[in-house]
């Protein structure tokens, strides 16, 4: 059987995660610019100051653009289907991509709201971020 794919912790990432497993999204914040940025990264993508704070957000955002995915790449992941993969634009501006806990049944369209969720994984040490349709 195929293991799921977990994400590889580095020191840049890591606070992100570590606040991930107590269930809070983080986004960085450069001290110098104010820029806000996700995906983590060693310097700031306005500015190039490696001068970067974490700040909590507030987990909610709407659909920017999603896809269905029906033969997932790994077949660990083959009971998950069909699998809602988006980009997704947190009210802080920022873009993540992640997955949208939503079934078949549920229809998602671009501009609906969604709040963040973690999911537990095979470690116990990582929550992956996903998002919730909000009703």
């Amino acid at each position: 059987m195929e293991e799921k794919s977990l994400p590889r912790v580095n020191s840049i990432d890591e606070p992100f995660w570590q606040a991930a497993e107590r269930s809070r999204l983080v986004i960085q914040k450069c001290r110098r610019c104010r820029k806000l940025q996700f995906f983590p990264r060693a310097v700031c993508a306005g500015c190039f100051s490696s001068d970067l704070d974490w700040i909590e957000s507030s987990g909610w955002g709407k659909v920017h653009s999603f896809s269905w995915v029906w033969v997932p790449r790994n077949p660990a992941f083959k009971d998950e289907v069909p699998i809602c993969y988006a980009d997704v634009v947190l009210d802080e501006g920022v873009l993540m991509q992640s997955r949208i806990l939503a079934g078949a049944g549920k229809k998602v369209e671009v501009g609906l709201r969604v709040k963040v969720a973690f999911q537990e994984t095979g470690h116990p040490n990582i929550k992956l971020p996903v998002f919730e349709l909000v009703e």
